[in-house]
């Protein structure tokens, strides 16, 4: 199976303080990676060094067979990477379809000109942009909600908005952090399958931070373990719900994945 991202012996320090030592990580194509741990483990930094918001101190992350330590956000973003945050992160006072719009890589490429004097090349251009975002809302179900603004949606729906946004930039990679934050169980259960759905969909592959071990046992191809910062296991659910370290370290020691 081959890779599309690699991490190799990737460490970050904030001072004296380690916040990832040595991680080894890849992402292959056509799974679906979940990253687990107690809280301080380094989920978040993790997602943080793949999104160019930090730069390792040591190791090496590669994309598509390229190194990409110093490239920015936005350079990833061009690339094919994107993420959700844990806190959905909307343009709350503009509508379903405007946050979209705003993360089209086509969106923003007029001049001052062009959209003074739109020809009718130029109209069909935004039409056609408008209706991929469209589409994209389609695939997560709010293509109901276009001109409803994102502050009035419920939680559930806000999460799903993130999705469609990151989604409209053409990611390859999608990282989603913490995606059942705040839903009910049958909201999360809705998630695990919309999940699947966009993964074979867009054909992407996803990466996702989470705490319910319920939906990571049911939605994960692979799971890779962190504590303190460092990995200490990789495997299937079932591989990572017998590991004796894993029990301890996420568990304080108790054998209940329910």
């Amino acid at each position: 199976m081959d890779e599309l991202l690699k991490l190799e012996k990737v460490s970050i320090r904030f001072g004296g303080l380690h916040a990832l030592t040595d991680i080894d990580l890849s992402v292959r194509t056509g799974e679906i990676l979940a990253i687990i741990g107690p809280n301080g483990a380094g989920k978040t930094t993790l997602f943080n060094l793949l999104t160019g918001i930090y730069r390792p101190t040591s190791g090496t992350i590669t994309y598509k067979n390229r190194v990409i330590n110093k490239l920015k956000p936005y350079e990833r973003v061009k690339i094919g990477i994107a993420r959700t945050f844990q806190n959905a992160r909307l343009l709350k006072n503009m509508t379903v379809l405007e946050n979209v719009l705003v993360a089209h890589p086509q969106c923003n490429t007029e001049s001052v000109l062009e959209a003074i004097f739109l020809t009718g090349r130029r109209r069909e251009r935004r039409a056609a942009i408008a209706q991929e975002c469209v589409e994209v809302l389609k695939a997560v179900g709010l293509d109901h909600k276009l001109d409803v603004l994102a502050g009035s949606l419920p939680y559930g729906e806000q999460r799903l908005l993130e999705m469609a946004r990151a989604l409209v930039t053409r990611c390859e990679l999608l990282l989603l952090d913490e995606p059942a934050a705040g839903m009910n169980p049958a909201e999360k259960k809705q998630l695990v399958e919309k999940i699947r759905q966009l993964s074979r969909e867009f054909n992407i592959e996803i990466v996702l931070i989470e705490h319910d071990i319920g939906l990571i046992m049911n939605i994960s191809d692979r799971i890779v373990v962190l504590d303190h910062g460092v990995k200490i296991a990789e495997g299937s659910a079932a591989e990572i719900q017998q590991n004796p370290k894993v029990i301890s370290a996420y568990l304080g020691g108790e054998d209940d994945w329910d």
